[in-house]
C-alpha cells in the first residue's frame, strides 16, 4: 500500500469519525431540549381533568340508573295498564 493509499484511507476515515461526531452532537441537543421541556412539563402543577372528568362520568351514570329505574317501573305497570284498557275497550 503505497503512502497516497494510506494517506486517502485515514482521511476517508476521518470524515467517517467527523460524521459520527455531528450526528451524535444532534442527538445530544435533541436529548438535551426533550429535558428541558420535560422540566418544564413537571413543574407544572397536576391536572385536574381526570378527576372532574370522573366526577362527571359518576353523576352521568347516576341520572342513567335513576331513568333506567323509572322505566322499568313503567314497563312494571304497563302489562296492566294495557289489561284495563282492554277491558274498558278504550
Amino acid at each position: 500500500m503505497t503512502v497516497e493509499d494510506r494517506l486517502s484511507r485515514l482521511e476517508m476515515r476521518q470524515e467517517a469519525l467527523v460524521s459520527a461526531m455531528n450526528g451524535l452532537t444532534d442527538v445530544m441537543e435533541q436529548t438535551r431540549d426533550l429535558v428541558v421541556e420535560l422540566m418544564a412539563w413537571l413543574q407544572e402543577p397536576p391536572s385536574s381533568d381526570l378527576s372532574d372528568t370522573l366526577k362527571a362520568m359518576t353523576e352521568a351514570m347516576e341520572l342513567q340508573a335513576g331513568h333506567m329505574q323509572t322505566i322499568g317501573h313503567a314497563l312494571l305497570k304497563l302489562p296492566a295498564q294495557v289489561a284495563q284498557e282492554v277491558r274498558s275497550g278504550t
